[in-house]
């Protein structure tokens, strides 16, 4: 197979490509239109690399976005995940060993009301980043029945009603604005940290045996119950009220809170059955959690969303040891909305670089289409360039969307990268290739913003897309002949 040196002739073209002055030679390449479509496979796989790293310079952008997130969040409160009142008190039960066992007994209300009207959100900056803060006056109301009427009598529980409290839970204090209170008819009272039951000293037993000797019927090591279940490990900041005569009686009692917080707020399903209310002037709503509203209603001025939980629904026992109803305290079952934020760069510009091989792949095949139906040869350090424009161009749309948002970051930045393309494909192939490689171009890039936007059905996008520029590139080659590159009056290599 012979070769030729690959000079760019001085000879005016026939088809209007100015002349060049000083010819440059590049080494000889083959002919074979097959072995240059593997080379620009290859090439393609390569741009994989600077694709790469600016998928790390991606990450790393969304990092610190996540750091000044958790910064805003130390200031202002983070995500805050809010438990209503419910009843504590502290028990003893001897068990059959000889040891007893103690800790918190919970009794849940019979209903509970949470109410955050009018939540106030805005986006505190700092440097590049935005942080959606929100502020509110919540209140969670209870519903709470006789505690004498609900607490077990032939289970050997030994409860002090007199140290009995009601407990509300924050995610984070550090969004409180002002005390939290609790309203019961004309009395109010300020929570206080709760102060978690301790295990009681328990005394060793001793009897006398058969000889007459003393022995330790319980372990003397056993100077404390042996199990204990306590609200340690919740998830929540605790705060009490002592509510000993308030549950003599029953009836609706209010907490009250003034905070912030930062991204999220959700309310678990504190009483047998609960329900929420959230309104905002917040336009981006993303309800999360367990329990979906069963109502809701989001306008450009902002949404408003509720929430019912029956007692069946909410799968917690309705009262128990603490250790039992743990998914209450840790907040693990939840009726919630994030403040959106409603277009993170990060995240789509990473979507985009998912498709960044597949559609510079689409170039080069755009490109070698022309160089085989021309006849006019690109040496592979000219697909190298190409595609190290196409890899540039997510980085101005990674840089841009920081500052202008992803929609004017990509139109900018692809117009750039179709222009420079385009003329660069009419130096190379011709001026009259100009605009036709500008359409081209130009669709890819609006297929990629499609794909963007129809995130359910992207996958099924790219696959045909995929398949019809191969259908079209078999269909334009037919008649190639792959080894000399010749056929069918069609140039070479």
């Amino acid at each position: 197979m012979t070769t030729e040196p690959n000079t760019i002739d001085t000879a005016p073209p026939p088809d209007g490509r100015p002349a060049v002055s000083n010819p440059i030679s590049l080494p000889a390449l083959p002919r074979s239109l097959g072995l240059k479509m593997i080379l620009i496979l290859v090439l393609t796989l390569i741009m994989a690399i600077p694709v790469a790293f600016i998928g790390a310079v991606s990450f790393e952008r969304s990092s610190r976005a996540g750091e000044v997130t958790r910064e805003v969040s130390q200031t202002y409160g983070g995500a805050q995940t809010l438990m209503g009142p419910i009843i504590v008190v502290p028990f003893t039960r001897p068990l059959d060993n000889g040891l007893s066992e103690g800790g918190d007994y919970i009794v849940s209300a019979n209903s509970g009301a949470a109410e955050f009207a009018g939540v106030g959100v805005e986006e505190k900056s700092r440097s590049l980043y935005k942080v959606p803060v929100y502020s509110l006056d919540g209140k969670l109301s209870a519903e709470l029945p006789k505690l004498a009427d609900m607490l077990p009598r032939d289970a050997g529980y030994d409860f002090d009603l007199d140290a009995a409290k009601l407990v509300v839970g924050l995610g984070d204090v550090t969004g409180l604005q002002s005390d939290v209170t609790l309203s019961a008819g004309s009395q109010t009272l300020t929570f206080e940290p709760f102060t978690r039951n301790r295990p009681r000293y328990v005394p060793p037993v001793t009897r006398r045996d058969e000889f007459g000797k003393m022995e330790v019927i319980r372990p003397a090591t056993g100077t404390r119950e042996s199990l204990f279940h306590g609200l340690e490990g919740s998830g929540m900041t605790l705060l009490s009220v002592p509510a000993a005569e308030l549950l003599q009686r029953g009836g609706s009692v209010t907490a009250n809170m003034q905070l912030t917080g930062a991204e999220r707020l959700s309310v678990v399903p504190y009483a047998r059955s609960t329900t929420l209310e959230v309104s905002s002037d917040w336009p981006h709503p993303g309800f999360q959690g367990r329990f979906p509203p069963s109502s809701r209603e989001i306008t450009d001025a902002g949404f408003s969303a509720s929430w019912s939980v029956p007692y069946l629904r909410r799968g917690i026992p309705a009262q128990g040891k603490a250790s039992e109803l743990a998914e209450l305290t840790r907040g693990g079952q939840a009726m919630g909305v994030a403040f959106v934020t409603p277009l993170n760069p990060y995240q789509t510009v990473n979507r985009a670089l998912k498709y960044a091989v597949l559609f510079i792949g689409l170039v080069f095949l755009a490109y070698f289409l022309m160089e085989t139906l021309l006849g006019v040869r690109v040496h592979p350090a000219q697909y190298l360039l190409i595609g190290l424009a196409q890899a540039v161009f997510y980085l101005l749309l990674l840089a841009f969307s920081e500052q202008v948002g992803f929609t004017i970051a990509f139109l900018g930045s692809a117009a750039a990268t179709v222009a420079l393309t385009a003329l660069y494909a009419g130096a190379v192939f011709g001026r009259n290739v100009t605009w036709k490689a500008a359409g081209v171009f130009a669709g890819v890039y609006g297929l990629l913003f499609v794909l963007m936007r129809i995130q359910d059905f992207a996958l099924m996008v790219g696959a045909l897309v995929s398949f019809v520029a191969i259908a079209a590139t078999l269909y334009l080659t037919r008649n190639l002949d792959w080894y000399g590159g010749k056929g069918n009056g069609s140039a070479g290599a």
